[in-house]
């Protein structure tokens, strides 16, 4: 299969990258390729759910993005891009739903310049899963994976089981811990590279360091080790394989006697590296492959946050697409006319020559008048097939007329959608369904707690104030708790 090389963005600088290598490259080189880049976990706010397996996947993304903003702290005056995987548990019949969402505002924080400049960023990932791209090389095996990142700013714990993502914990940075113990961050980091958490390593002077930074790591692990325990139940883990280290490619001495404290023993340890340039941080290597493989298509369901969408060219557009085939059958039925009416006026000239011609020869023969009459007959189906195609032409003058409305009626049944949904939202009302009767009514089943029944009367409310016609409602007692309605809306 033929890739293509993406570019990479992190810190303000842009890199061309072909799946193992990085170049240097200009912002101005980059709007030929796909683009893209990572967001830090502390701008990322995560809901995990749980809906029935019966749900379409449409239904599913509509509830999550609903519950995302009534119980994952979403701010309801915010735009958010919200991104998320699905783990079917077969042992309780549902679907067990991790989303993950960021703010348009902090996104723009991050890259709202670049995106100025390029027109377009095509990827957007939360940092923690890039790891993901590890089971791509050749040499990788789809064990029960953690990965454990030690960075400046941020440093989180993530789980893989069988190659795919079951979860992450955020832990304390080098930054925080450094102040923590009350040094810098350069003194903290050069503590961890040289000595570790071992207690040998560390001369009589730094001993006080050595005890509040294993203190430190041990409430870390700690963290990380509950969350492994609550996600086994849910998808048979058994143990954890291996560990990989993410700290500068470099081991951190020490931290496998604080995992066998927690009861995680026997555990192969590793030091993640970069499996093709040294000098190149593991982390961003991963990082930049799971964009390259996203871009061309060797992951299955990437995570994408991305808002700045590209914008394919005009020609490659469905309604571009239909306005051009449309445009070519006006023209071609343009120019049969114009055939038809150049043929009909050369073959008037020839039989008004003919004409001549027999009356000079005095119709001394029965062959020319034969063609006089013949070719009189050509003249009248010439004509007859000039009405057909022109009656043709009207036909196609209607259907592009009639372009704009059924163009319209898309938006409108799309906008009817996105406004029903939002004014839930705003109510904080769930839908059962959502099911709409063309351009004009909507059905929406809701449920609300019974004494809070009166969000019913208030969607039915806001839905008129936003310039809708009607909404009526039919009221079912599921039981003395929970009110169940099904709105009636018209446009």
């Amino acid at each position: 299969m033929n890739t293509k090389p993406i570019v990479y963005l992190e810190n303000g600088g842009s890199w061309l990258f072909d799946g193992e290598t990085f170049t240097s490259c200009s912002l101005n080189e980059a709007k030929k390729y796909s683009i893209g880049g990572a967001i830090p976990l502390s701008s990322i706010q995560v809901g995990s759910f749980k809906f029935p397996s019966s749900l379409s996947e449409t239904e599913r993304t509509i509830q999550t993005e609903i519950k995302m903003h009534e119980e994952g702290g979403l701010n309801a005056q915010s735009d958010y891009e919200i991104s998320s995987f699905s783990h079917t548990l077969e042992t309780e019949e549902s679907t067990l739903v991790e989303a993950f969402a960021c703010s348009d505002d902090d996104i723009d924080e991050y890259y709202g310049e670049i995106a100025k400049e390029t027109g377009a960023i095509d990827w957007l990932i939360p940092s923690f899963i890039s790891y993901a791209s590890y089971y791509s090389r050749e040499d990788s095996e789809t064990k029960t994976d953690l990965f454990y990142y030690i960075g400046e700013e941020e440093s989180y714990a993530v789980l893989f089981h069988e190659g795919e993502y079951i979860a992450h914990r955020r832990t304390l940075s080098i930054e925080r811990i450094a102040k923590e113990i009350g040094v810098d961050n350069v003194r903290c980091r050069h503590l961890l590279s040289k000595y570790g958490l071992v207690e040998e390593n560390y001369p009589a002077e730094e001993h006080l360091f050595f005890d509040q930074l294993q203190f430190s790591f041990s409430k870390q692990i700690e963290k990380i080790v509950h969350t492994i325990n609550h996600k086994r139940g849910l998808f048979g883990i058994e143990r954890i394989d291996r560990i990989y280290i993410d700290f500068d490619a470099k081991p951190l001495d020490g931290i496998d006697t604080i995992f066998t404290a927690y009861g995680m023993e026997g555990i192969e340890l590793h030091t993640f590296l970069n499996p093709k340039e040294e000098s190149v941080a593991a982390k961003r290597f991963s990082t930049a492959r799971y964009i390259y493989l996203s871009a061309n298509n060797l992951l299955q369901n990437p995570l994408n946050l991305s808002p700045y969408e590209r914008r394919a060219p005009w020609y490659k557009r469905h309604s571009g697409r239909l306005v051009f085939v449309s445009a070519i059958a006006v023209v071609l039925a343009m120019l049969h006319p114009l055939y038809f009416y150049i043929n009909s006026m050369l073959l008037g000239e020839q039989i008004h020559h003919l004409q001549e011609k027999v009356r000079v020869m005095d119709e001394k023969t029965k062959v020319v008048s034969a063609k006089l009459v013949k070719l009189k007959a050509e003249v009248e189906h010439n004509r007859d097939m000039l009405e057909a195609v022109q009656s043709k032409n009207k036909v196609y003058q209607v259907t592009l007329d009639t372009l704009p409305v059924l163009m319209n009626a898309r938006y409108v049944r799309q906008k009817m959608m996105y406004d029903a949904v939002d004014i839930l939202r705003q109510n904080k009302l769930s839908a059962l369904s959502l099911d709409q009767n063309g351009t004009h009514s909507m059905s929406i089943h809701v449920i609300a707690d019974y004494n809070k029944r009166d969000r019913i009367a208030q969607f039915m409310k806001k839905w008129m104030q936003t310039g809708y016609k009607e909404a009526g409602t039919d009221e079912i007692y599921l039981d003395e708790n929970i009110y169940e309605s099904k709105i009636e809306v018209l446009r």
